[in-house]
């Protein structure tokens, strides 16, 4: 079976496998897209995890997508292949390139790193940057009556 036309269609990789479907499409000049939210310098997580979309040109084949390594099959409903237009794809990489910007702009500082409190009640202190939490905000190791002293602060209040 060939393809006719130029969509995106959803595609299910095999268990933990997105990397490898990743790299065998890519060396066969196959267009894909795995949305991914960036961690600072490391490959990012998978936003979809067992699932790559992918957009055949016409006259590809439905075999050589579904035989490459990491690839278990096409996504369908009953029949009909699952599918994307351009828009949507787009619309799921303007989210994740947000998310992803919102991502970098939260961890800024590394573990270890000298920081300045710039506001609320430790203002005008130093100290060093331990780690981010769930919550948005910074632990940080402050020197407190001569002790150190771990406090969490909102993560914007710190430079």
């Amino acid at each position: 079976m060939f393809f006719e036309t130029e969509i995106w269609y959803l595609v299910k990789t095999k268990s933990r496998m997105e990397n490898v479907a990743e790299i065998n499409l890519a060396r066969q000049s196959i267009e894909f897209f795995l949305p991914r939210f960036t961690s600072g310098k490391r490959e990012g997580k998978v936003v979809f995890p067992g699932y790559i979309f992918v957009r055949p040109k016409i006259n590809d084949t439905f075999q050589s997508i579904r035989s490459s390594k990491g690839i278990n099959d096409f996504v369908r409903f009953e029949m009909a292949f699952a599918n994307a237009t351009d828009e949507m794809i787009s619309e799921i990489r303007e989210v994740i390139d947000l998310m992803n910007d919102r991502i970098e702009q939260t961890n800024l500082h590394q573990k270890g790193e000298e920081i300045y409190i710039k506001s609320g009640p430790f203002k005008n202190f130093s100290g060093v940057f331990d780690s981010y939490d769930a919550n948005q905000s910074a632990n940080v190791l402050i020197n407190f009556l001569r002790h150190e002293q771990l406090v969490k602060i909102k993560a914007d209040m710190i430079a």
